[in-house]
């Protein structure tokens, strides 16, 4: 028979098991069956050589050991014998001389209810509280790739559910606690969003109405900037029609002049036939000195006018190069002006999009934190609730 080592007391084993379960909050991935190992009872092992004396000789040393467990050649654990049933059986009038003597196995649980060290604790509370009620306070016998390890009798379950409770506790205070601190700051966060969708809409009704002003001053511009290609096509048109005129003037000049020279011409031939004439041709010789003069005067004026009108000319076809240049020049601005529009409107229209966003996400802002509030005031009920009955 073999004696495995015992096991601590129920407290030590209560005390480890909170603090395993508490740092195994912070443990990424635990080990495989680290929750049981605090609560398994080593009891002893007994092979069919073994009597139901011998086994009675051990449940009379040690009150403390639950139950023995029988072991077959390959070590695997293949029958319970719990304390109080034996107890039972040999305690009979005729027990003596009809057990004491034979193999101990025999009158052991063949079907005990094994759980691997790998299996769920939520598992294992399961399949143990389903059991059968004649089997109920039976140990449930732990082991690990088929290797026994030891047994956890219905205290140490009730520990381990009650540990395992104790930590959901815990860990559900924490949880809320945490949720109630992360909601405040969901709900300070939904406020500056809440602030800044209200400035964004403030700014965006500011943008609005500049992209407007901006939009009436630029149509105004447009209208002064057509109004003053058509002035100046008029004056390019006056220009022409100003040079055109002068040189009609000045061929009339031209005329004068030729005028002015026949005139001259034959006022000296009439002074010469007067002086021919002699004392009868002396008024006559007036006249024609008079009328040489006024011929001479004449060319002079011709000459005078028609510099003037070539100088009128030349100002005339300056002013026509000057405002076809400016028209073409204020043309090419024509369109900067369409493009400067069309990016108003575009803008007044990014800016209502804007606008109508910057509302939703307000809207949305608004009904958020007035859900989290709701939520918020819910958590704080609900740990309140559990600070005043922590059995809940």
């Amino acid at each position: 028979m073999t004696l495995l080592q015992s096991q601590p007391n129920q407290t030590e084993r209560t005390e480890a098991g909170v603090e395993a379960a508490m740092d195994g909050q912070s443990a990424s991935k635990p080990e495989a069956g680290a929750l049981y190992r605090q609560y398994i009872r080593k009891v002893p092992i007994i092979r069919k050589s073994e009597t139901c004396l011998d086994v009675l000789n051990v449940f009379t040393k040690d009150q403390q050991i639950p139950c023995v467990i029988y072991c077959d050649e390959a070590d695997r654990p293949s029958g319970l014998i719990m304390r109080d049933v034996f107890y039972q059986r040999m305690m009979g009038r005729f027990a003596v001389d009809l057990y004491y003597s034979r193999p101990a196995y025999q009158f052991g649980d063949h079907q005990p209810m094994r759980v691997d060290m790998t299996e769920r604790v939520g598992t294992l509370l399961q399949l143990a509280l389903q059991r059968p009620d004649s089997k109920f306070y039976d140990c449930v016998l732990m082991t690990e790739a088929d290797r026994l390890l030891g047994v956890l009798t219905v205290r140490d379950l009730m520990s381990l559910s009650s540990g395992l409770q104790t930590e959901a506790e815990e860990k559900r205070e924490l949880i809320l606690q945490e949720s109630f601190r992360h909601t405040g700051n969901i709900q300070s966060s939904l406020t500056e969003v809440r602030a800044a969708a209200a400035r964004t809409n403030a700014e965006c009704i500011r943008m609005r109405e500049w992209s407007q002003t901006g939009k009436k001053k630029l149509d105004h511009v447009r209208t002064s900037y057509l109004g003053l290609v058509e002035d100046m096509t008029k004056r390019e048109g006056q220009a022409a029609e100003l040079a055109a005129d002068a040189s009609r003037i000045s061929s009339i000049t031209g005329m004068i002049t030729e005028l002015a020279n026949q005139s001259s011409l034959l006022a000296m031939n009439a002074s010469i036939e007067a002086a021919h004439a002699g004392e009868h041709g002396r008024g006559f010789q007036v006249v024609a000195a008079e009328v040489q003069s006024l011929a001479k005067q004449t060319r002079k004026l011709s000459g005078d006018i028609a510099q003037l009108l070539e100088h009128i000319q030349r100002l005339a076809g300056d002013t026509a190069a000057g405002a076809v240049s400016s028209l073409r020049e204020i043309q090419s601005c024509e369109g900067y002006v369409t493009e400067g529009a069309d990016m108003f409107n575009e803008m007044e229209t990014a800016v209502e999009k804007v606008q109508k966003s910057g509302n939703q996400v307000y809207q949305l802002a608004e009904e958020t934190v007035r859900r989290v509030e709701r939520v918020k005031g819910e958590l704080a009920g609900l740990n309140g609730s559990i600070e005043e009955n922590p059995n809940l």
